[in-house]
């Protein structure tokens, strides 16, 4: 089948990695080391993710997994820092999405992303591309690679999975896509997507 469609991740596709300074400020706020801070950051944000836990009783969540206790207006603090770390635009990639779809492609975006920064995205990210269609985890209960994320966003595109080329940088969430029918790659850094677009010559090459 042609393909009709590209499908984006968010957090390190379109948007940069949080910076080192962001992550260390959150380690410090909660008053645990970064080592025990990151284990627990990461154990709790597929049910944050999710919407299954809220700002506060995620981050009430990963203190108590480092031996603090946490108060609601600190919680909301560290989510507020949290969100604005997820905010700073990944140039290359949001410049090629917008490309892609003036090329005549639909476009997307699929992503885990907690409620509070699901809400705040317009505001704290005015540079995002213009997309036909935006699936985030927290709106719908499953996260990727629950292969019913993926379904959700080619029903909204409105085509078949075989249509569709995702792109991410986590592996699991890569595979999760080629287990629903579409193609995927895994993104690291620009050079190396863009030579594994050559696979894809009827996109328009990342400048």
């Amino acid at each position: 089948m042609p393909l009709r469609a590209v499908v984006f991740d968010y957090g390190k596709v379109l948007c940069q990695p949080q910076p080192p300074a962001v992550r260390e400020a959150l380690a410090t706020r909660l008053g645990a080391p970064r080592e025990a801070f990151e284990a627990a950051y990461a154990r709790f944000r597929p049910e944050y993710d999710r919407g299954t836990l809220d700002d506060v009783a995620y981050w009430q969540a990963v203190a108590q997994a480092c031996g603090r206790t946490l108060d609601a207006k600190t919680a909301q603090w560290l989510a507020d820092v949290d969100a604005r770390g997820w905010s700073y635009p990944n140039l290359p990639l949001v410049n090629w999405a917008g490309q892609v779809r003036q090329a005549g492609f639909q476009t997307a975006i699929l992503s885990n992303m907690q409620r509070s920064l699901r809400q705040r995205l317009a505001e704290l990210c005015p540079w995002l591309p213009e997309v036909d269609a935006a699936v985030f985890s927290s709106d719908i209960g499953f996260v990727k690679p629950e292969p019913e994320i993926y379904c959700q966003v080619v029903e909204l595109l409105a085509v078949a999975p075989q249509e569709a080329l995702f792109i991410d940088d986590v592996e699991a969430n890569v595979a999760g896509a080629r287990q629903v029918g579409l193609s995927a790659l895994r993104f690291t850094d620009v050079p190396t997507l863009r030579q594994a677009l050559t696979a894809f010559p009827e996109l328009p090459p990342i400048l």
